[in-house]
């Protein structure tokens, strides 16, 4: 085998690795993910459990968004997830519809998101992306 063939065979045997995502790639990825979650939980209705548990709270659903919504995973409470209210205000929430209905928690979860838009090797922060989608939503 002359050089430039062993050369050739050698680099068409080594396989490529994929290449990453940059840091825009992955918050544009992100934000996308946010969109599609809040949009399908807008378009098709929510549980009927949780649009009464977050009325009762004061949440206003034609201006509030779901971003993360769990149904029926073997054990977890019945219905569990995170929304994002008119007032911007993150309540992380869990509802057990076993027997009886119980809001096992509703909690304002803010001050654990991240709003930084400039995070050093993460970009921008999910609080964030979920607020810019709140925004685009509601306009």
């Amino acid at each position: 085998m002359t050089g430039r063939s062993a050369v050739r065979q050698n680099s068409c045997m080594q396989k490529r690795e994929p290449r990453q995502s940059n840091v825009q790639q992955q918050n544009a990825h992100a934000e996308r993910s946010l969109h599609a979650e809040a949009s399908y939980w807008r378009q098709h209705g929510l549980p009927s459990i949780l649009a009464r548990a977050g009325a009762e709270r004061g949440v206003q659903w034609k201006r509030s968004i779901v971003i993360e919504l769990g149904i029926n995973f073997p054990g977890m409470p019945s219905i569990f997830g995170e929304l994002v209210t008119q007032d911007h205000r993150f309540i992380a929430f869990e509802i057990d519809t076993t027997g009886e209905v119980r809001v096992e928690q509703w909690e304002d979860v803010t001050g654990d998101q991240n709003f930084n838009e400039h995070n050093r090797g993460t970009g921008i922060g999910r609080g964030a992306l979920a607020l810019r989608v709140l925004r685009e939503l509601n306009a």
